[in-house]
């Protein structure tokens, strides 16, 4: 996600604030555009405005052009527009609450082909914030079908701050999902680097090995830490807010099949 879209309200009013302030230091300007027709004067204010959004419909077709690529190389049907039934799997996870908190799920990806190692991929969006100090965030998710019985967990990337505020995140995330905190007593859980929430009494059983040494070789090379939820019968992968590039979906793909491998063979 980039910078024009996460600060999309500041940026209007940061444009605004400068075609004032340019006013206020050159009196001379504001003499002359007094002078101006009233018409004159709305295409002057309007202009910035106007050249913001028109970058932000043609980086959205961009991104759509692209996504219909993806989904012709690797045989996908693409809607940038799904209906409610497209989109009905993923809300039927308790963690979309936080990073689609619009319920405007879009851009989805749903194989032709391979619906067992294939992920359904979606692009989520929130709101974070309110007034002028609001972001808006996109998250790119993957959702691989399982539909058989699985334990329900969420496993959630802790940032720096939920580590400073480590029982207040805790309790925040786990009210947001509704799935109480676990901490695991036998096998060794990189709980210093990620949440871990499930009430079911056998999760430490279903949890390999494997996919705790996967977890942990993310964190020693440094990549970005990500989301997983298991419903009960389907998976969800994410990296919080963040959609990514073409390669970058290629590159998450592979690793999510390869960590819900090490889950369920």
């Amino acid at each position: 996600m980039n910078f024009f879209e996460r600060h999309t309200k500041k940026i209007l009013i940061t444009l605004i604030l400068i075609m004032m302030l340019i006013i206020l230091m050159f009196p001379r300007l504001f003499k002359y555009l007094s002078e101006l027709p009233t018409f004159s004067l709305y295409v002057i204010f309007l202009f910035p405005v106007a050249f913001f959004f028109i970058y932000k419909l043609y980086a959205n077709k961009k991104r759509v052009i692209a996504l219909e690529e993806y989904a012709e190389k690797y045989n996908y049907e693409f809607y940038e527009k799904p209906d409610e039934a497209q989109t009905s799997l993923f809300k039927e996870f308790s963690s979309t609450k936080i990073i689609n908190n619009e319920d405007k799920f879009f851009n989805l990806l749903v194989p032709k082909d391979d619906n067992d190692t294939k992920p359904l991929i979606v692009t989520g969006k929130s709101e974070i914030g309110g007034g002028e100090s609001s972001h808006t965030y996109y998250t790119q998710i993957f959702l691989y079908k399982h539909n058989t019985d699985l334990p329900k967990f969420y496993i959630q990337r802790k940032t720096k701050l939920d580590i400073i505020f480590g029982k207040i995140k805790e309790r925040t995330s786990s009210n947001e999902t509704g799935i109480k905190l676990y901490k695991f007593k036998k096998k060794k859980f990189p709980h210093n680097k990620y949440f871990f929430f499930s009430e079911d009494p056998n999760i430490e059983n279903f949890i390999t090995n494997e996919f705790i040494e996967l977890l942990k070789i993310g964190i020693i090379k440094k990549k970005a830490l990500i989301n997983i939820e298991s419903n009960g019968k389907n998976l969800i992968f994410y990296k919080q807010w963040s959609r990514h590039s073409l390669e970058l979906m290629d590159y998450y793909s592979n690793l999510f099949k390869v960590i819900k491998e090490s889950l369920i063979k």
